[in-house]
């Protein structure tokens, strides 16, 4: 299988370095969403001396952390996921199943953009920023929960991916299922103590978007205990189970291009 992945993401490689400059358009674009955002977390804190408890660099930590997982999507998750439901309406699907491939980790990166993974870096780098003007330097222990708690919000975000465009193999008109996810995902930008109770709870238990995020950076930054790195990778193992169970059973609903 991975001999499989490493061919196709030479080939995507291959592909991408053709048109060059769309690393530059990618690059402007992120840098100017950013600071938008930054821009919008100043109004917040010009009225205000903390957004949920989570003072300006804490949710600028964050901001980077946000960034730096949506180039995440947009590098490896969206280009290959993001084709399913094409491929379920154009029976291209067919010649997924037929190949001696996982078929989920087949279409799931089966293509990459590596311009985008310059967003990875850029959040990354806002992150640091923060810490920097936090600071803070995070030791062996709270450096290690952090990684624990971004690889378990990439499997987390994978995990929704799936679910959302799983639903391909019921419903016809739904190409703009990686809109819901960009309105899912915008709540994450914010920590998940500023939102109202019952939003809270939905951020945490239903739709686990806090947990890609607000956890993450609050490890971090210390405000939450190590520990929870661990609780963050059994969300996540839960997440990537049910995201299984869900595309195994949307798969048997697949009647391939003859009906």
């Amino acid at each position: 299988m991975m001999r499989v992945l490493r061919a196709l993401w030479r080939a995507s490689v291959a592909e991408e370095l053709q048109y060059r400059a769309n690393f530059v358009a990618s690059l402007l674009g992120t840098v100017f969403w950013t600071g938008t955002a930054i821009l919008t977390v100043a109004v917040f804190f010009g009225q205000t001396d903390d957004l949920g408890g989570w003072t300006v660099w804490e949710v600028v930590a964050l901001l980077g952390i946000y960034t730096a997982l949506g180039g995440l999507v947009e590098a490896v998750i969206r280009p290959g996921l993001g084709s399913l439901v094409s491929d379920v309406r154009s029976g291209g699907l067919d010649l997924v199943l037929a190949r001696p491939v996982e078929a989920q980790i087949y279409v799931s990166f089966r293509r990459i953009d590596i311009w985008r993974f310059a967003d990875v870096v850029l959040g990354l780098g806002l992150t640091t920023f923060a810490l920097v003007r936090l600071g803070r330097a995070p030791g062996i222990v709270e450096a290690g929960a952090f990684l624990l708690a971004l690889i378990a919000a990439a499997a987390v975000v994978y995990a929704i991916w799936v679910v959302l465009m799983s639903t391909a193999f019921w419903f016809v008109a739904v190409e703009n299922l990686a809109v819901v996810f960009d309105a899912l995902y915008e709540a994450a930008r914010y920590p998940v103590a500023a939102y109202p109770g019952a939003l809270r709870l939905l951020f945490v238990y239903l739709i686990p978007i806090a947990w890609t995020t607000t956890i993450p950076a609050g490890t971090l930054t210390g405000r939450f205990p190590p520990v929870v790195a661990l609780g963050a990778i059994v969300i996540a193992c839960i997440a990537l189970f049910l995201s299984r169970l869900f595309w195994l059973t949307a798969l048997r609903h697949y009647t391939s291009a003859g009906g």
